[in-house]
């Protein structure tokens, strides 16, 4: 095969299909850990009555606590009614960051083993089926459905929240095939550049050979390198807009499902429908990178979410009991953020995409220029 069509098909192949096959695999992995989650906040929270005293099958949720951990692949968990065991030979376990990194770091997947050495106390989540083995109730998952168990520090009503947030690969590019295909790339267009010396070929051959086997650090020499710079900056909001608009949609899974759930309402406030009486804490929830400026201290066309209550002076909303259920205020008409989070995280990646081609082809034409005067 003529040394030129090799040339093209390197970066062709490990520099951009390969990696573009573990970014489409590392999407789908968190996608398919976000939507677990959600679906784990439909199920019922574990309470004596159902486990213990009926030991009723079925899916549920835990929050708690580790207590122990066994050798024979089981561990104990409890909070403050009810104590279970968990067997974890079928289970994706996850450490969730805290609040303050939720937007700067991904959750870590932990092994089996790693288990062993986290500190009885850790705060605990885990969802899944729960089955009656030797008379024994514990959770128990599958090949086919794992359980999912997430160790975490911060407020448990948060939990939810971080993992949708955080719950996504930084830069789908760079991911568990990238390193080994680009240090594969660039030993084989390090090899083929050697035969190409040897076997004398063309000056104009020879360059292109010289470019493909430093394409690997060409986008990090100046001055592509602020475009390149651009281009990582880019991709980080269109992460963050991506996130908002994830976050946004959270509290209308409700809504999108058709469930109706009285523990958890939305109340619309615009001119139809006055401001409805609030009473507690609650999170205020806006898109970033938003031109428009809505003030904190007015309720009016915004949606609050939370639990209706019935108290001598009327009714009210306040925060409901389910940890997953968020007592939260989103500015603005959500179905419209969750439009323009859409369209700014295609916005944000497009430009990330044209700073690292620019990057790329700025510090190719001045690499030409300089091998022409060493050659």
């Amino acid at each position: 095969m003529p040394a030129i069509f090799v040339l093209i098909i390197i970066p062709l192949l490990f520099y951009i299909l390969i990696p573009a096959a573990g970014a489409f695999r590392v999407r789908k992995i968190w996608r398919l850990f976000r939507t677990k989650m959600i679906d784990s906040s439909f199920f019922p929270i574990c309470d004596y009555k159902d486990i213990i005293a009926s030991q009723s099958e079925g899916y549920y949720r835990f929050f708690g606590e580790i207590e122990a951990v066994q050798s024979d692949g089981y561990i104990w968990v409890k909070n403050s009614s009810i104590t279970m065991s968990v067997k974890m030979k079928h289970c994706h376990i996850y450490m969730i960051p805290s609040e303050k990194k939720r937007n700067s770091q991904m959750p870590i997947k932990l092994p089996w083993n790693r288990v062993f050495s986290i500190a009885e106390g850790t705060a605990i989540y885990i969802s899944g089926e729960v089955i009656v083995e030797n008379g024994r109730v514990a959770f128990s998952g599958t090949r086919k459905d794992p359980l999912t168990v997430i160790l975490y520090d911060g407020e448990i009503k948060t939990l939810l929240e971080r993992s949708i947030s955080c719950g996504r690969q930084k830069n789908e590019y760079w991911n568990f095939l990238t390193p080994w295909s680009i240090a594969s790339g660039g030993i084989i267009s390090l090899l083929l550049l050697d035969m190409m010396i040897k076997a004398s070929v063309s000056s104009s051959i020879l360059i292109f050979g010289i470019i493909v086997s430093s394409l690997p650090i060409i986008p990090f020499i100046p001055p592509g390198l602020l475009f390149f710079y651009l281009y990582s900056n880019m991709w980080k909001k269109g992460r963050l807009c991506r996130s908002d608009r994830d976050l946004v949609s959270l509290p209308l899974r409700f809504e999108e499902r058709n469930i109706i759930d009285s523990s958890y309402v939305h109340i619309k406030f615009n001119d139809e429908n006055p401001v409805f009486p609030v009473i507690g804490e609650y999170t205020v929830r806006k898109v970033q990178f938003d031109k428009k400026v809505i003030s904190d201290d007015t309720l009016w066309n915004n949606s609050v979410f939370g639990k209706l209550v019935s108290l001598k002076d009327g009714r009210w909303l306040c925060a409901p009991n389910d940890p997953m259920k968020e007592f939260l205020m989103i500015k603005d008409d959500p179905y419209v953020l969750i439009q323009k989070s859409n369209k700014k995280a295609f916005r944000f990646e497009v430009l990330s995409l044209i700073s690292f081609f620019l990057a790329m082809s700025m510090n190719i034409v001045i690499f030409v220029q300089v091998i022409k005067v060493f050659m």
